[in-house]
């Protein structure tokens, strides 16, 4: 079977998380495009997957004004900058992994989420907390009826002083008017688990 292809749309951290497991399992997943305004996060992804320079862009904008060139469209832009590239991607025809939270706007979840219906493609969101050993057990449980009934669920995500100080003093979410809210960034994590377990 040949690997599915992907087209990397923001290269920082969590792009380089994905798309890790192009590098992990190159018989399952290729990137062959990148968008990333940065040119030194560009240069390293184009270096890491043998990216051709005419497949690497500043902008989204610039990669999916061309025609469709792959399976999967990884989004990993910054919370404010999910819909548009993900509303464009869903239209072309690439499956879509989206970058959590979807948006900070309501009508902009609704659209995207009506768009990839329509378009019949797979939109997922990266709820990474579904694929912890932690969280697959309890899951696993449930579902056998091992602890019975579900009567009630709490969930508690506790922010490292590291990450806090980090992220979100003095990192992409310090201002929740250039970015999502701490309050959106993280409970979105919790609400995904407690929809998901029940």
């Amino acid at each position: 079977m040949k690997p599915l292809t992907a087209i990397l749309l923001g290269a920082g951290a969590r792009g380089q998380i994905y798309s890790r497991y192009a590098k992990e399992h190159p018989d399952q997943l290729k990137i062959v495009a990148v968008a990333e305004p940065q040119a030194d996060r560009r240069a390293l992804v184009c270096r890491e997957y043998n990216i051709a320079e005419d497949s690497a862009f500043d902008t989204w904008e610039k990669l999916l004004a061309r025609p469709k060139t792959a399976d999967i469209a990884l989004i990993c832009t910054l919370d404010d900058m999910h819909t548009e590239p993900a509303l464009e991607a869903l239209k072309q025809g690439y499956h879509v992994l989206l970058e959590k939270p979807m948006s900070n706007k309501e009508d902009e979840c609704i659209a995207i989420a009506k768009a990839a219906k329509e378009s019949g493609k797979v939109l997922s969101i990266c709820h990474v907390l579904r694929y912890t050993p932690f969280y697959g057990t309890i899951k696993r449980l449930i579902n056998e009826g091992q602890i019975g009934e579900v009567a009630s669920l709490t969930a508690i995500e506790n922010v490292g002083f590291w990450h806090q100080a980090h992220s979100f003093v003095r990192g992409n979410w310090r201002n929740s008017k250039e970015t999502s809210p701490m309050i959106l960034q993280k409970s979105c994590h919790d609400m995904d688990i407690l929809l998901w377990l029940s």
